[in-house]
């Protein structure tokens, strides 16, 4: 399935424009107000002020909503790591269940897993890098099975292969958990409804302005500013991976596995 424009564009990249999109709407908003309400008329009534206030309360809990969202599964992600971690460190010790022939040929293929799985944390940002990192990953798991299915069919060896089986496969699926997390981030519609709101809410803000003066800016630079950066934590938590804010105490875990070898 192919990326949305959304999913590959920097956070960082998003919230500026929208920025600046959001001062340029309510400049304009204020612009069309004094060319399109006479200053005779006077303010604007409660419907309009009504208006904005439920625009701006809707945006305000969808933007919590989206927050409390993203928080959750950038925790679920670094508990994630932790309990790969944890799998890989019992599957790294099982392999002294076996004989040194054996166990030589599991342990060469699980360093080169966890150095895979180390440079997968490293390498999430960088699309090539991190499909090249799949594939070898693949390649390192279809090895890993093999020596099992090898060591399972000696009758001396069925017990610890069926403890390494368990191991391996529940790895695995560690590895596939983690790796839907990664990809599940903000639901775009949801992310395209913040910011036409945000939109929305600069341009009725704008429009219902009698003027706007150097002290008026200052507030409304501030508020515009508020705004994108927390929208720019939302969807940077929901990018646990590839983002400024990353599990590090997770990944620390795995990289700790070094010291097995």
């Amino acid at each position: 399935m192919e990326e949305s424009i959304i999913i590959k564009i920097d956070p960082s990249i998003i919230c500026l424009i929208l920025f600046v999109l959001m001062l340029f709407i309510i400049a304009l908003g204020n612009r069309m107000r004094k060319r399109f309400w006479p200053i005779e008329e006077g303010e604007t009534k409660g419907g309009v002020n009504a208006l904005l206030g439920a625009l701006f309360g809707l945006w305000s809990f969808i933007l919590a909503f989206t927050f409390s969202q993203s928080g959750s599964r950038f925790e679920n992600v670094r508990a994630i790591i932790v309990d790969e971690a944890n799998s890989l460190r019992t599957t790294i010790l099982r392999t002294d269940l076996f004989p040194d022939s054996v166990r030589n040929v599991y342990r060469a293929d699980l360093r080169k897993y966890l150095e895979e799985r180390i440079a997968y944390y490293d390498y999430a940002g960088d699309r090539e890098k991190f499909k090249k990192n799949r594939e070898e990953l693949t390649i390192t798991a279809k090895a890993l099975w093999a020596t099992n299915v090898q060591s399972s069919k000696r009758g001396d060896l069925s017990v610890p292969s069926a403890a390494m089986a368990l191991s391996l496969t529940n790895l695995f699926d560690l590895g596939i958990k983690r790796e839907a997390m990664l990809n599940a981030g903000i639901p775009n519609p949801i992310t395209y409804l913040l910011i036409l709101l945000a939109l929305a809410i600069s341009f009725v803000g704008g429009f219902t302005t009698p003027a706007i003066k150097r002290k008026e800016w200052m507030v409304i630079t501030v508020f515009a500013l508020l705004a994108t950066i927390i929208l720019y934590i939302a969807i940077d938590l929901a990018r646990p991976m590839e983002g400024l804010i990353k599990p590090d105490t997770g990944q620390t875990t795995i990289i700790n596995l070094r010291k097995l070898f």
